[in-house]
């Protein structure tokens, strides 16, 4: 008994915290503050809910909080992990505030530690830390009136970061003097909104790290599924090789080369796909005819439309200027444009598109790809462009379109999709017509 009246002389709990602002504000705009008798929390402080001196102190007290509160959300556009959080509450309660201790703990794995001091005092440290790690286990804020530090007392204010689910860590901040009425809610309030965000953060990675899982399968699962036919393939060819060889058999040995050279095709490309996407490097600018460009590629590449009997149609805009781009990243956007719009089409059926324009007024080069194909549903036009989606099931592998964006994105262009379900698609890529490095 005598240690709980000991613990109510020099402990105060503080209430209602984040509502004194509000509560005040909006008896500010309802045209004045009425009297309301408030009782001492044990003859140390006043309740929070005490209404202001005068319409003046209680403005400018509304005022503080918006103020705090906004240059509190200005800095957690930077936030990298908590500590950065915590040092930026440590930060903007030391500008708001005169105070001559602050020390913030985190909840770790063995407990509180310390992530931000001001100042640094060794004496200072296991009395606060111990001060600390009871407020803590008790989950309130508690004010300590008279805490000794080499002969000096300091009222220390002792906050909780946490929501009604999680707890965080710990905030002590101490004074000289007493705190005023307007300091203590300020201070809870800030201490409230880092605890939400550290809440969300906490959220935002679970989900992102369960994303990232389920991604991961589904990568895993379908890069393996196309490595592994690719590889049976490759293993039939051989093995077609080796009885045409024993036999003199040449039509096997036809069949077995092609489908060496297409698997290998597949394969190469698989592998590219994978290095464009996840290769960072500076854009490797030369001057380059676009309308050669896309020719030299349409060459390279016409015995995929060969075998699936397309016909290619071109439709060049002449007198395009010769322009600055990383040629090599854009072929291989537009290889990727072609692929899609020949798995799209039907076999001999099938025609595409390959046009280039010239926006001379605001200076962009046109570059497009059109099928007569299968077209892509309305609901999934702002998927196509994700890593790892796939509108053609277990041939795609989602690499693709993902590649063109990044590619575009790269040379400060747009991408624009025109699509018909049964109709056919069009990509548009808009591309700045630089004319130096």
């Amino acid at each position: 008994m005598e240690k709980k009246d000991k613990l109510k002389e020099t402990v105060s709990t503080i209430v209602k915290p984040v509502s004194f602002f509000l509560e005040k504000f909006n008896q500010i705009m309802k045209g004045g503050i009425e009297k309301e008798e408030v009782k001492e929390v044990d003859g140390f402080v006043y309740s929070l809910l005490e209404e202001a001196k005068d319409l003046e102190e209680g403005m400018l007290a509304f005022f503080a909080e918006i103020l705090f509160m906004n240059q509190l959300t200005e800095r957690t556009a930077e936030v990298v992990n908590e500590i950065t959080l915590a040092e930026i509450l440590g930060e903007r309660i030391r500008k708001f505030v005169k105070t001559d201790i602050i020390r913030i703990y985190l909840l770790g794995e063995k407990g509180l530690s310390p992530v931000y001091s001001h100042p640094y005092d060794k004496e200072k440290i296991k009395k606060l830390y111990q001060l600390a790690t009871d407020s803590f286990k008790r989950g309130e804020s508690l004010i300590f009136p008279k805490v000794n530090f080499n002969g000096k007392n300091f009222a220390i204010l002792s906050v909780p970061l946490r929501t009604t689910k999680e707890k965080f860590g710990q905030v002590l901040i101490g004074k000289r003097k007493n705190f005023s009425k307007e300091e203590i809610p300020i201070l809870i309030s800030g201490c409230s909104i880092i605890s939400f965000i550290m809440s969300n953060m906490r959220l935002t990675q679970e989900i992102i790290k369960n994303e990232k899982l389920v991604t991961i399968g589904k990568v895993i699962s379908g890069l393996s599924h196309d490595i592994k036919n690719y590889l049976q393939k490759i293993e039939n060819g051989i093995y077609l090789i080796e009885n045409g060889l024993k036999e003199n058999d040449q039509t096997s040995i036809k069949l077995a080369t092609k489908t060496l050279k297409n698997s290998y095709e597949k394969m190469k490309n698989l592998v590219l796909s994978m290095i464009d996407y996840s290769r960072e490097r500076e854009l490797n600018l030369q001057l380059t005819d676009i309308n050669k460009l896309i020719d030299g590629i349409i060459k390279e590449n016409s015995e995929i439309f060969k075998n699936k009997k397309i016909k290619t149609k071109k439709e060049y805009e002449k007198d395009i200027p010769p322009v600055y781009i990383d040629p090599y990243k854009i072929e291989r956007a537009i290889i990727n444009l072609l692929i899609n719009a020949t798995d799209a089409v039907d076999v001999n059926k099938g025609v595409i598109k390959v046009g280039t324009g010239y926006n001379r007024e605001k200076e962009i080069i046109e570059i497009w790809v059109e099928d007569n194909g299968c077209g892509i549903n309305e609901k999934n036009l702002d998927k196509i462009f994700d890593i790892f989606y796939s509108t053609k099931g277990a041939r795609g592998t989602g690499f693709g379109l993902a590649i063109v964006q990044k590619v575009i994105k790269e040379h400060n262009g747009i991408i624009e999709v025109k699509s018909k379900v049964g109709q056919g698609t069009k990509f548009i890529l808009k591309i700045p017509a630089r004319k130096t490095k």
